[in-house]
Parts: structure tokens; sequence; C-alpha cells
């Protein structure tokens, strides 16, 4: 099931060609071997990537007629009604199409945010979350939609896509991710590539084509004894590629012992659920970190 892997630690600061904390980690199955893939700029190579050279590699990835199963580190979603609420359209490609938009106009994911958050329509009380507005609850009551997505009901410590203050700003990398999504799709149309993305396009993939995936490191722990040989490459002070390889050999080991096709599984929730809304129409729309199972 999938010839290669990859895992993606994603980064939503900065612009879109700035080097930020984002690393790439791959793993081929022929060979049996995991590797830390560097972004080349001339002569020099950076653990560092820009947003817009990983899309580029990941374009020249998805060519290729390995299957390949693509983990990336943000939110494939948002909780559900937010695609009326927010954006003014219907359904999670359209959402896609205007958070992208916005993007492209704002330049980068906290002026796309704030911009969001200014529209007259909300009256200051937008959806998404900074520092001075964190106990601001109105848009949420006002709009009927949630602050967490179901999928992070599950996880603990998971952070909601609204949530921009300090720490974890999981904001950010939704935006700028969704917006990534919307790039490779676009490709897609023009017969470029070919993906389906979990679990919002497939819910059951059988591994003989490329599948992307919502990763989340926290819940892929490595082995109490992991040593420097299960590290492998990655650098020791480096916390986003060892992110991007805990993702990576969590998904190696369920590949190895034969139980991959679990972390597709979605258990059927009672919980965290929208009134007159099927489980599945929810889960499409909102999406699911892989691996919950």
């Amino acid at each position: 099931m999938f010839g290669r892997i990859i895992s993606i630690d994603w980064s939503g600061a900065g612009s879109e060609t700035e080097g930020v904390d984002l690393r790439v980690v791959t793993h081929d199955t022929a060979t049996g071997v995991s590797a830390a893939v560097n972004r080349q700029v001339g002569k020099r190579t950076y653990q560092s990537w820009s947003r817009d050279a990983c899309r580029s590699w990941l374009i020249e990835q998805l060519r290729g007629e390995t299957p390949t199963l693509v983990a990336l580190d943000f939110g494939f979603g948002m909780p559900w009604g937010a695609d009326r609420a927010v954006f003014g359209v219907s359904g999670w490609r359209d959402m896609l199409r205007a958070v992208a938009d916005q993007y492209r106009k704002q330049g980068t994911a906290r002026a796309t945010a704030l911009a969001v958050n200014d529209e007259e329509r909300f009256a200051g009380h937008g959806p998404y979350r900074f520092d001075d507005s964190r106990a601001d609850f109105r848009f949420y009551a006002d709009h009927d939609v949630a602050y967490y997505r179901l999928t992070e009901l599950v996880a603990p410590q998971a952070i909601s896509q609204w949530y921009l203050g300090s720490g974890g700003t999981v904001g950010f990398h939704t935006i700028t991710g969704l917006a990534a999504i919307q790039h490779l799709i676009e490709w897609r149309e023009a017969g470029e590539i070919d993906f389906r993305v979990w679990p919002h396009e497939v819910l059951k993939p059988d591994g003989s084509g490329h599948v992307l995936v919502e990763s989340y490191p926290a819940i892929c722990r490595p082995p109490d004894d992991a040593t420097a040989e299960w590290w492998g490459p990655c650098r020791a002070d480096d916390d986003h590629q060892r992110d991007a390889w805990k993702v990576l050999q969590y998904i190696v080991a369920a590949r190895k012992d034969g139980t991959l096709p679990r972390a597709f599984e979605i258990p059927e929730l009672r919980f965290g659920r929208i009134k007159d809304v099927g489980f599945w129409e929810q889960i499409q729309f909102e999406g699911c970190i892989f691996g919950l199972r």
C-alpha cells in the first residue's frame, strides 16, 4: 500500500517565497530508505523550505507513477458552516477557492485573517482569534459555527483552526495550507497531476494512487527507547524536522505491520455532531486527522 511516503511539517509564517520552518522527509518503500529532503538553491542546500518551493517540488513528485501518501501538518477543513458564514460560498471545494483567493489578494496569512475579521458584517466579532480577542465568543454564538472541528474534539491538545494567538498558531498553517491544496487542485484540473484528498474526496483509498492526508505530529509519538539511529538524519535541535520525521515513521511502521488501512478508518462519533447533517457529510467537509483510529 503506497510505494512512497512524504511527510511535511508545514509553516504558515511569512510570505510564499521566504524560507520558513517548513521541513520535508520521505520514505522509499522499495529501498527502505527514509531521508530528509533539503531545498536546493543554486549550489547550496537549506533545511528550511519556502511554501512556493515546496509546492513546486510536490507537484514534481505527484507527476510520478509510484503511488505516494503525502502527510501535511495543517487542517484540511474548517468547522461545519464556515463556508457560508465566513466565506459566503457553499461546500468544501468552493471554500478552498475562497480562502486561496483571499490569501492571494492579501499576501500573508495574518493579513488574510485580519481582512476577514474586519468585514463589516461581523461587527468586530470575526472568527479568527488573536491574543487580544481570545475570550470573544460572539462570532460562534451568532453564526452557529463551532470553534473546533469534530476531529479536534477527539485529539487531546489539538488547537482550533481559528486560533492565531501565542503558542501554536494553527490558523496561519490552515490558511496557507488550504491555499496550497487549491493550488495543487488547479494543477490537477489542468491534467498535469492526479491525486485525491482524504477524507474529502476519498474515504478508503486502496494505495494505488497519490493521496494527501492531514497529519498531527503530537499523536505520532516516537518509541520510548528511540535511539539516534531511529531519528536518522534529523538534527537534534530542529523540532520541525523531527515532527515531520515522527509522522513519517508512524506511517512506515503501520505499513510494515499491515495496520495502515486502519489509519484511514474514522469511527462514527456521536458527540460534536451537527443537527440534520449526516456524519460522513460533516467529516468530508471538516476533514479528519490521519491515524486517529
